[in-house]
């Protein structure tokens, strides 16, 4: 993915999604060392962009979970990465992306809700102030 910067600049970014939770105990499925290791190759990989006819890398990775990336796993990513590749990594799970349908106004997928209307009692509609 590409970004263009009203200077003219060109920003891109990688992506490494995965389904589930990230959890940095060894109970998960996603394993944080192997996304670690996904990381550093990708921040260190040459990519071709067509439109410029020439060879460009990599400026920031985004790891993207379908469940939870918890703390510990944020934690762990970055202090094993130096500061500079620390800097490119950007978290995004499924409460960041939920929270994206809100503020943009667009409405939710099919299946963000639970099916049952009755399991929506559980929900707490209460202001929390």
């Amino acid at each position: 993915m590409k970004f263009t910067l009203p200077t003219h600049h060109i920003l891109y970014f990688g992506i490494q999604a995965k389904k589930g939770k990230l959890d940095a105990s060894g109970a998960s499925k996603n394993s944080v060392a192997e996304l670690h290791n996904q990381i550093t190759m990708m921040l260190g990989h040459e990519i071709f962009d067509p439109e410029m006819s020439r060879r460009v890398l990599v400026d920031h990775a985004f790891i993207v979970a379908g469940g939870e990336i918890t703390k510990q796993t944020r934690n762990w990513i970055g202090n094993k990465l130096d500061a500079t590749k620390r800097s490119q990594v950007m978290f995004m799970d499924r409460d960041d992306i939920l929270n994206l349908f809100v503020v943009t106004n667009l409405p939710l997928p099919k299946g963000a809700l639970p099916s049952s209307p009755s399991s929506w009692n559980d929900l707490d509609d209460d202001i929390p102030f």
